[in-house]
């Protein structure tokens, strides 16, 4: 099968791969050297190749290239660390003690943002349920619980919000 020329909107910037339709998301962007995204169970299930696609967290080894609509935006790690949610979430991270290995760094972070977009403070049974499936090689799951509720409330310092309510 030929290769297709694709257009998507990567990182901030209109870009053209070739790529076959079928092809994970993850293969075509470790072919572009975006090395923080992850090879892992490649079922979309452990969060190792996380990229954001219309600011939504979603596993690219389960995304054939081909369906990635033309408008749609594809953030990975490496430019989603220029976002002030990142610094909130590591410092977050930080104060709950949570360890990030490398590896399934993008799981972490970019599950967390998406917890930490919402106006309303998720519960903790809601922080669980949406992270029971990613992978914990590095930290246990209730420092990184821990890390996302105080990461909303750094979120919610830097925009001058008190509890959440403003």
């Amino acid at each position: 099968m030929q290769a297709d020329k694709i257009k998507l909107m990567l990182n901030g910037e209109e870009t053209i791969v070739f790529a076959k339709h079928d092809e994970s998301l993850l293969q075509v962007l470790r072919s572009m050297e975006l090395y923080k995204v992850k090879c892992g169970c490649m079922e979309g299930h452990c969060g190792n190749c996380m990229v954001l696609i219309d600011g939504k967290p979603t596993p690219s080894c389960i995304v054939p290239v081909g369906t990635v609509k033309e408008n749609s935006s594809i953030v990975t790690l490496e430019h989603f660390k220029s976002y002030p949610e990142y610094n909130d979430i590591m410092k977050g991270f930080d104060m709950a003690g949570v360890n990030l290995c490398g590896y399934c760094d993008a799981g972490k972070i970019l599950t967390a943002y998406q917890l930490i977009i919402p106006a309303s403070r998720p519960s903790i049974p809601q922080i669980t349920d949406m992270v029971k499936d990613l992978d914990f090689c590095c930290t246990d799951r209730n420092s990184y619980i821990n890390g996302i509720l105080f990461a909303i409330a750094t979120k919610h310092r830097r925009e001058g919000k008190k509890n959440g309510r403003n």
